[in-house]
């Protein structure tokens, strides 16, 4: 084995030329040179700290949804958080980066805090939660937020919310290289009960608006936030007046508008269930879905003028 090999088994387990297509929802992705999974978020700085230092590229795989791999796969290393630890002292939760979204959300259910429900609908890691500001149902990773401990430049800094930029799956995080350690959230104490029925409703909700059957990675674009727009809407008479009051147009509707649900390249799908889904039927590979994206987005703009924007990660 190589040297570098060697080094990064101090660090966690490594797996070589492993297909990321293993460690997606969309089971899609070529190899990664190399997947190191790391247990502890002090080894978790100290491998960053060395990557770094060796100019070694890496990328954070959390949860594996919201995300598109390449075909060619990953020329460095992969990181994958595996520490999923947490802790509940009165409505204060702290979790580790790598702690599934969902798990968390049942924990806080089972400590009797309320707010948090709505966690048990989002798939992945609490820390690519918070790097997408992930939503549902109207709630938002920025309103749960305390604050955030992070690894920047070979030093650990805690970021307050305000200080993360969140916006409509959108944070700061998306646009430096910061590595997410540890999120606190504030929450608020409520009845078990009650606090369970809700979590029932966001499960039954999430069934019955998303396709089931084949590997997919979530909502590929987001939502169009009409305020944020430059241009005029081409076809504003189209619009539905609910969409224009609340300032947000479905990516899933626009989709459906240009007639490209069912639409079909290589063996990936747009849903016909929900338009703003992209299925692996089987075999898919990355230049399938990102054909289906770029037609997507060519037909909304030319009938609409809205040049929509992915919401999930393309590695």
């Amino acid at each position: 084995m190589d040297n570098l090999y060697k080094t990064l088994k101090t660090y966690g387990k490594v797996k070589i030329n492993e297909p990321l297509a293993k460690h997606t929802t969309f089971k899609i992705g070529g190899p990664a040179k190399y997947i190191v999974i790391v247990e502890r978020i002090q080894a978790l700085k100290e491998l960053l700290t060395f990557l770094n230092e060796q100019g070694i590229p890496l990328a954070i795989l959390g949860g594996g949804s919201n995300m598109l791999a390449s075909d060619s796969g990953f020329d460095g290393v992969i990181i994958q958080i595996a520490d999923k630890s947490c802790t509940i002292k009165d409505t204060t939760v702290v979790a580790a980066a790598g702690m599934q979204t969902v798990a968390l959300a049942q924990a806080t259910i089972k400590a009797g805090l309320t707010e948090f429900e709505w966690g048990v609908g989002v798939p992945g890691t609490i820390g690519g939660a918070v790097r997408g500001n992930a939503g549902a149902t109207g709630w938002e990773m920025k309103d749960n937020v305390e604050k955030v401990e992070v690894y920047r430049d070979g030093e650990t800094i805690i970021l307050t919310n305000s200080e993360c930029q969140f916006g409509y799956r959108h944070s700061i995080f998306k646009h430096n290289n910061d590595i997410i350690l540890r999120v606190w959230l504030a929450l608020k104490k409520g009845e078990n009960k009650d606090s369970l029925k809700q979590a029932l409703q966001y499960i039954k909700y999430r069934n019955e608006t998303q396709p089931k059957g084949y590997a997919s990675t979530g909502c590929i674009f987001k939502n169009v936030e009409t305020q944020q727009l430059k241009n005029p809407i081409k076809n504003l008479q189209e619009i539905p007046q609910e969409f224009l009051e609340n300032n947000r147009i479905p990516a899933g509707w626009l989709v459906e508008q240009v007639h490209m649900k069912g639409k079909k390249i290589g063996n990936a799908e747009v849903s016909e269930r929900h338009g703003n889904f992209i299925l692996n039927l089987g075999g898919a590979t990355a230049d399938d879905v990102l054909s289906l994206i770029a037609q997507i987005k060519q037909q909304v703009e030319e009938k609409y003028g809205i040049v929509l924007e992915e919401e999930i990660q393309i590695l």
